[in-house]
C-alpha cells in the first residue's frame, strides 16, 4: 500500500523521515514515500512525483506552523484528494499546532490528525482500513502499542517552530492563480510536463508546441527565469528542460494537466 509522506521546511522533513522509517513496524505492508529519499538519482523528479500520486492509498502530510503555509503542500493535498477520489484518504499531521490554528487554510477541508497517542492510533486504524488486505483491529493496536515510544521520541526530538505567526493563517496561502502565464508559456509547460517527450530539449518544444524559435527561446528563458522551468545541460552540449515545484503548483492550480 502506497502512502505519500508530504513536508514543507526542515522541522516539517525531520518528521516526515521519522514516519517514513516507523509506519511500516506498525504496518507491515505500507510502502511510504518520502520525495527527497525516493526519487531515484538520474530520473525526472516531476514525471516520478506525479506517478507516485496517481498510486498513492493515503496521504499524511506532516504540518508545522510553518508547513501550513506552503503552497507546495497545499498542492500535494489537492492532488492527492483529486487522484484517490475523496479527502477521507488526505490526513494533516499537526505537530505544534491544533485545527483551530488553520483559520481559512485551504487545509482546513481534511480531517486532521493531532500528535497524540490515541490520534495517532485513530490514523493508522484508518490507513488499515483502507489497505486491501488488512490487519485485525487488534493487532494493529497490538504494534502500535510496542512502537508508539519510538515516533513519540522521534517527534519530540524536533525543534518545531513557534506558534508565532499563526493569526497570518486566516488568509489562505497565496496562491499562484494571481499570475498568470503567457497562453505560448502555458502551452510550453503542458509540453514540458507531458508524456512525450522524458526530458525535453529546445527543438523538441518548438516542434511540439508549433511557434517559432525566437519566440519559444524567449518564453522558455522567462520561465526558467520566473522557475517554473529549470534547464540541465545534455551529453550533447545543449539544454534540457523539466517543471519545477512552482510549476507544478501554477499547473494544478489552472488546471492544466491534460
Amino acid at each position: 500500500m502506497n502512502v505519500l509522506i508530504s513536508w514543507a521546511g526542515s522541522e516539517s522533513h525531520a518528521a516526515a523521515l521519522a514516519v517514513r522509517k516507523w509506519l511500516p513496524d506498525v504496518l507491515p505492508f505500507v510502502d511510504p514515500w518520502v520525495s527527497t529519499e525516493d526519487i531515484r538519482k538520474g530520473t525526472q523528479w516531476t514525471a516520478e512525483l506525479w506517478g507516485r500520486v496517481e498510486r498513492t492509498s493515503y496521504c499524511i502530510i506532516c504540518l508545522t506552523a510553518r508547513a501550513v503555509k506552503s503552497p507546495w503542500v497545499n498542492f500535494e493535498a489537492g492532488a492527492i484528494a483529486r487522484a484517490v477520489d475523496g479527502p477521507a484518504h488526505v490526513s494533516p499531521l499537526l505537530l505544534g499546532i491544533s485545527p483551530q490554528d488553520f483559520g481559512s487554510s485551504p487545509l482546513a477541508m481534511f480531517q486532521c490528525t493531532e500528535f497524540t497517542e490515541d490520534d495517532v492510533q485513530r490514523l493508522v486504524q484508518a490507513i488499515n482500513i483502507s489497505a486491501t488486505a488488512p490487519l485485525s483491529e487488534s493487532a494493529v493496536a497490538q504494534r502500535f502499542s510496542q512502537y508508539w515510544v519510538d515516533i513519540d521520541h522521534a517527534i519530540r526530538r524536533i525543534s518545531l517552530p513557534s506558534r508565532e505567526g499563526l493569526e497570518d493563517l486566516a488568509l489562505p496561502p497565496k496562491s499562484l492563480l494571481d499570475e498568470k502565464l503567457h497562453k505560448i508559456e502555458e502551452e510550453i509547460m503542458i509540453c514540458v510536463a507531458g508524456d512525450d517527450f522524458e526530458t525535453p530539449d529546445f527543438l523538441d518544444i518548438t516542434d511540439h508546441v508549433q511557434f517559432d524559435l525566437p519566440r519559444v527561446e524567449y518564453f522558455l528563458e522567462n520561465l526558467v527565469k520566473r522557475e517554473f522551468l529549470s534547464d540541465q545541460d545534455d551529453s550533447d552540449g545543449g539544454l534540457t528542460y523539466s517543471v519545477t515545484k512552482r510549476g507544478l503548483v501554477y499547473m494544478f492550480e489552472n488546471d492544466l494537466f491534460y
